[in-house]
This record gives structure tokens, sequence and C-alpha cells, in this order.
């Protein structure tokens, strides 16, 4: 080997030489030291562990299954009296970084994980300082059960906790505490490397310690509590918006002429919109019957109200080409409520007619037979000597004096075939105005419709217009 070469390798082993104070260390630290012995000099005093959360990340907060997914460092501290030494002993050394099992360690848990293997964090070492300090700082991705209350979805404020806890000591051999030394704001988790979430708001992480008797003998737990608010923004304009912009096309559609043929086609296009929209809400909700979302209450009543104006869209359009040839004629009933009563109501206008209020009863006239014959008969006399008949009907002669029979038979004849299209231009006519009226009923009631609901949406859902990052929870103190 030439030289160069060896004095390259001497020159890295020297380089990798351990420290001899640390190693010494070590060796003296290892001796008499068991990692299943609890770090107490009298064994019925019990080891105070304190627990400090620090928060990394909201990963997702899954609605559908009722799991909260967190990156968190899960810090704890204890003192054990056998890793205790003088830095001036070991050139200066005041703390070391020692394997994951060479130390005792408690066995804390978060109860409330939802994780496949029930314990996600990732094994570190031990930090010992020369005090007899030590801190375990294990960072992981945890996942817990949060029961997530959407009735109010997406202006829901959700309140979840981590429950942490011994596995096997009680509280006489394990007394854990909250370390919230330093943070301030009203928190007591750690959020000094916190990254702020694009869907939820933290408001508040208050902590509190809670012990419980279970079998004659003490329990303690800890309790880490998020109270976090969702941000409406995306929902607000990616799904409240488009579905009032449908809603209030539907009620505009109700302008259309009854003999547009697209009027029926809008609805119907709302309506598959409106599904669609409930179709995604669905997909993120979890399949409970115990409460109904607050934005799913609302695409349900714009599908009924969609629903109902397809069928009175279709009835109106049903009555527009109705005529006395193809149906009954409008009885009287009808022809008051639709023809009078409602278009004065509605301030509506027909050439020809002015509508005022009508009275309350109407008087009908019965004229005998012989009667009317002879008014047909007077009126076919006028209606010869008149000279647009004349220009009508040139082949037919009329002499000067009383007409014959058969004249008069002619001009009977021709007169009710007028009448009978008048009759059926103004039948046809009446059905029609009536498709109006019921078009302008439907414009002014599923607008109300539609603002009522919207109002009492608005007003029975909390916090709609709550921009506060306040939090209840600062002012209470009770366990969850």
């Amino acid at each position: 080997m030439p030289r160069p070469i060896v004095l390259l390798v001497c020159t890295v082993f020297s380089l990798v030489q351990p420290s001899p104070e640390e190693y010494r260390l070590i060796q003296d630290l290892r001796q008499n030291y068991d990692a299943i012995e609890r770090p107490v000099a009298n064994h019925s005093e019990p080891v105070h562990v304190k627990m400090r959360i620090i928060l990394q990340q909201i990963v997702d907060v899954d609605e559908k299954n009722q799991v909260l997914t967190l990156v968190v460092w899960q810090q704890t501290k204890w003192y054990d009296y056998k890793m205790r030494w003088d830095p001036s002993e070991y050139g200066g050394i005041k703390m070391v970084q020692l394997p994951n099992n060479f130390l005792w360690k408690p066995d804390i848990l978060l109860f409330n994980s939802a994780d496949s293997t029930f314990d996600a964090s990732f094994a570190v070492n031990f930090v010992v300082q020369h005090t007899g300090e030590i801190l375990l700082a294990p960072p992981g991705i945890v996942k817990l059960s949060c029961a997530i209350d959407i009735t109010w979805f997406p202006y829901d404020e959700q309140i979840c906790h981590l429950k942490y806890g011994s596995w096997t000591y009680n509280g006489n051999q394990l007394d854990l505490h909250v370390d919230d030394e330093g943070i301030e704001g009203g928190h007591h988790i750690d959020l000094q490397y916190f990254m702020p979430n694009g869907e939820w708001e933290l408001l508040a992480t208050p902590a509190e310690r809670v012990a419980t008797e279970f079998v004659g003998l003490k329990y303690v737990e800890v309790y880490f509590r998020m109270h976090m608010k969702r941000r409406t923004l995306y929902y607000g304009l990616n799904w409240i918006v488009p579905s009032m912009l449908i809603t209030l096309t539907n009620v505009l559609g109700y302008t259309l002429p009854p003999e547009c043929g697209e009027k029926i086609t809008l609805q119907i296009t709302n309506l598959l919109s409106v599904t669609v929209f409930l179709g995604m809400v669905s997909e993120i909700t979890p399949p409970t019957s115990e409460s109904i979302p607050v934005i799913a209450l609302f695409f349900s009543i714009s599908m009924l109200l969609l629903g109902w104006s397809i069928i009175v869209t279709i009835l109106i359009v049903s009555i527009f080409f109705r005529s006395p040839q193809n149906t009954r004629e409008m009885n009287p009933t009808m022809r008051l409520i639709f023809l009078e009563w409602l278009p004065w109501l509605l301030l509506m206008t027909r050439p020809g007619t002015t509508y005022t209020k009508p009275s309350k009863s109407t008087t009908v006239v019965s004229v005998p037979i012989e009667t009317k014959r002879l008014l047909r008969e007077e009126s076919a006399s006028r209606l010869a000597q008149h000279d647009s008949y004349g220009r009508r009907f040139p082949l037919i002669i009329i002499k000067e004096g009383p007409l014959s029979r058969e004249q008069i038979n002619w001009l009977l004849y021709d007169q009710e075939k007028l009448d009978d299209d008048d009759r059926l231009s103004d039948a046809q006519a009446d059905w029609r105005f009536m498709a109006l009226v019921l078009d302008r009923i439907s414009l002014y009631l599923f607008t109300a419709l539609f603002i009522v609901t919207m109002f009492f949406l608005a007003l029975f859902t909390p916090r709609m217009f709550d921009f506060s990052p306040h939090s209840a929870l600062l002012n209470t103190t009770d366990s969850p």
C-alpha cells in the first residue's frame, strides 16, 4: 500500500476515535442501572413527569370517519437520580445523548388514538442533563378519534382533545402534569412551529390534568383540547353562492313567457345542478341520522323549491295551450278568481280591460228564448244594412224593404259563426291570461319562499357572521 494512503487512513481513524471522557461517563452511567426500575430513590414516591405537546400541523379533519390527523412532538421531562454527574470530572460534559432503550421511560400513550399501530411516535434518543433531567421528544403523525358535529357545516366549530396517560402506572407511581411554561396567548399547546391550516383556524388549546379513582387507585390523565373553527371562504364561493344563483335564476325563469320551450329545460337543469351540490355534501359528511348539516338542508330546500317549480310550470304550460275545442270552458268560479280577483290583487293589466275591485256577489239575468230569437233577427237586419257586410259578401243581394226568411237564415248563420269564432278566441285568450296570472303568482310566491328560506337559515345558523377569534373554552375549566 502506498505511503500517502496509509497516512490518510491513520488520520481518519484518529479523527473518529470517541472522547475518552464521554466514554468513561457512559460507562459510569451504565453501572448499577436497570431500565425496568423506576428512577426514584424511594419506591413509595411517584415519578413526576411533565408533558408538553408541540403542534406542527393539522394534516386532515376527516368528518366522514371522525378522525383528526396531526403532526406533533410529544415532549416529556422527568428526573432520574442515577443520571447525575459532576461536569468537572468528565471534561466539562453537561449533556449526553443516549439510545432509546438505554433508560427507563414512562409508558405514556394517546388513549383516543385511531392509528392502526396505536402508537405512531418515532423512536428517538434521550437527552440527559448532568442534573439528572431527562428529555424525550419523539415526533409522530397521530390520528385521534374526535366526535365531529357537522350540524352547522360549513359554519361549524369543532372541539377535539388528545387524552394522554400512563397505560400501566397509577397516580402513586407516575404523576403526570402539563408543561405549559413559557406558552402565552391562552394556549397550553406549544405553537412555535405551528403551520397554519388553510381550512381550519385554531382558536384555543387549553389543557387540563384530571385524576380519577378506579378500583381504589388514582389514575392521572392530561387532556389537550383544540378549539378549531372552519374557514368558510372556500365553501361560500364554490358551494353556497352558485347554489343561490341557481335558485335565483329558477325564480327569474317565471318571467319567461309560458310558450317559451326553454322554461322547463332551465328548471330541470337547475334541479340537476343542485343535486350535484348535494352529492358533494354527502361525500364529506358522516352517514348519521343524528343531525343534518345546515348546507344539506339548504340544498334540500332548494331541490324542493325547484321540484315544485317544475310541477307548477308544467301546469302553467298546460293551461296556456288550452282551448274550448279540446277542453271544457272555464266555470264562473275560476273566472271570478283568476280573471277578476287575482289580476286586481297582482296589479296586472290586459288590453281593453281595466280591473277594479270585484263585487262579492254576481247577479245572472236570464233572458227568455223568444226574446233571444227576436234580438238575433233584429241584429241580422242591422248587419245586412251595414256597408261592410256588403263588401264581405257581395253575392248576397240585399233588397230594400223587409228581408225574406231565407236571407235572415243566411245572416243568422253567418252571425252565429262569427260569434262562435269570437267566443273561441275569447275563451282561448282567457285561458292564456289565466296562465299568465299563475305565472305571476309563482314568481311572487317562489321569490318570497327563497327570501324567507335564506333569512331563516342565516338567522338560526350560529356564528355565520362571527369573525372573532375568541374561544369560549378559555372561560371554562370543566373536564371533557
